[in-house]
């Protein structure tokens, strides 16, 4: 979700969703960096990665 601010540089980005796991709503607001509102405020990212990959350096977080 939160790689389509790539898409839209400089341009507020609205996301209205709902959660996979118990149907309620969710609403992220963005431009570029930074995100401007989230509701709820509990909602947590996943990253479809396995952690062990990243331990062994075979994929990173691309910070430098």
């Amino acid at each position: 979700m939160l790689a389509v601010r790539w898409l839209f540089p400089g341009t507020e980005i609205r996301i209205d969703t709902r959660c996979l796991d118990c149907g309620q709503p969710i609403l992220v607001r963005m431009r570029d960096e930074d995100i401007l509102e989230v509701n709820p405020t509990t909602i947590v990212g996943h990253v479809n990665i396995p952690f062990a990959r990243v331990l062994t350096g075979e994929v990173s977080w691309g910070l430098a």
